[in-house]
Order: structure tokens, then C-alpha cells, then sequence
């Protein structure tokens, strides 16, 4: 192999790729770490208004602004409604999301009882493409309960962009059930914002 031309590597330069490497093997054991304290944060809120023994109206206020500001409810919304997302009239969009918020809310405070403990239990962290996905338990109360969260990156932290409770991601559970409606109503969604409503009465 013919060496000409190269040159040793300063100590600067050493130092440099030396940390580079270093920065590379402890970045994603650092990330994890951040992923996890995050769905720690947010279990702790859930499990802090699930053990008050409140229901109805008031708890589902408390659930829709906890899952607003930790989940991208808008981008699970846009999901939810599939090719049908570019027919929903626009003068409809900001009720659209207030609705989906409050349907979120309700189907939290209708599996209260699962959230109700005092201890959440990290079992793994992977990540899968852009996601991180983490499966917990959450324990107390005399049972556990698995809970699977999928996180995407924003603005240096992380937003959760999918939850899974009862074996069943959220995105899917209000795909199949929007897609369901819409198709019934021939792309009318006046029938999804009625069943949409009925959440408030839950």
C-alpha cells in the first residue's frame, strides 16, 4: 500500500476523533435515557389524575389539556382520517381537533381504573426508524397494566405520537372506527362530528 502523501494525526485531531467516537457510542444510551424520563413525566401526571377517584365531566377536562400537552393529538387526528384528511372542510378544522381532543380525553377517562397505580416500569426502549417506542408497565392497585408509548423528536425533545392501552394503538383504534364512519356517509363528516360529540356523554 503505498503511504505518500499521508501524514500522522496531530494530537488535536486525535483528541477530535477520539471524542466523536466516544459521542457516538453514548448518544443513544443518552437518548433513550431523555425518552424514558419523558414517558416517566407524563405516566406520573396520568397516574396523579387517575388515583384523584374523579370522573366525568371534570376529569375529561384535566385528561384533554394533560394529553395536549404531551401527545401531537393534530397529527394522530390527520392520521385517523386517512385520504379522507384533505376533504375535511376547512371552516371544520379547529372544531375537528377540539372534538378528536375531547374523544382522546374520554377514552382515558372510560379505562381510568387501568391507570390508577404508583409506580411505571420501563421495560424497553427500541427505536424503530424515527421512533422510539417504550413499553412499560404501570403498577399498583393490586395489578399492572402494559402500556406501550411511540415517541417522535420535536424541538429537541420528544412528543408522543402514538399510545397503546388494552393491546390497541390509538392511531388505529380511531383510523378503523373514522374510516368506518366516513365510508358509511359517503365522505359526509357530519355523522363522524355527531359520534365525536358523543364522547361528552360518556
Amino acid at each position: 500500500m503505498n503511504n505518500q502523501g499521508k501524514r500522522p494525526l496531530s494530537r488535536r485531531e486525535l483528541c477530535g476523533v477520539a471524542v466523536a467516537a466516544l459521542f457516538a457510542m453514548v448518544t443513544p444510551a443518552a437518548a433513550n435515557a431523555a425518552a424514558e424520563d419523558y414517558v416517566i413525566n407524563i405516566a406520573d401526571d396520568v397516574m396523579k389524575l387517575a388515583n384523584t377517584g374523579r370522573k366525568g365531566t371534570a376529569l375529561r377536562g384535566q385528561f384533554a389539556s394533560l394529553l395536549n400537552r404531551y401527545i401531537n393529538l393534530k397529527g394522530i387526528a390527520d392520521y385517523a382520517l386517512g385520504p379522507y384528511v384533505k376533504k375535511l372542510p376547512p371552516d371544520k378544522r379547529s372544531e375537528f381537533y377540539t372534538l378528536v381532543s375531547n374523544y382522546a380525553a374520554a377514552l382515558f377517562v372510560y379505562y381510568v381504573d387501568d391507570f390508577r397505580g404508583n409506580k411505571l416500569d420501563i421495560k424497553s426502549t427500541t427505536q424503530q426508524g424515527k421512533f422510539t417506542v417504550i413499553q412499560s408497565e404501570i403498577t399498583g392497585g393490586g395489578g399492572r397494566e402494559q402500556v406501550r408509548w411511540r415517541l417522535t423528536p420535536s424541538g429537541g425533545g420528544f412528543r408522543v405520537s402514538d399510545v397503546n392501552i388494552k393491546g390497541v394503538w390509538l392511531t388505529i383504534a380511531m383510523k378503523d372506527r373514522f374510516s368506518k364512519v366516513l365510508k358509511s356517509s359517503k365522505g359526509d363528516f357530519g355523522p363522524l362530528f355527531a359520534e365525536l360529540r358523543e364522547a361528552e356523554t360518556w
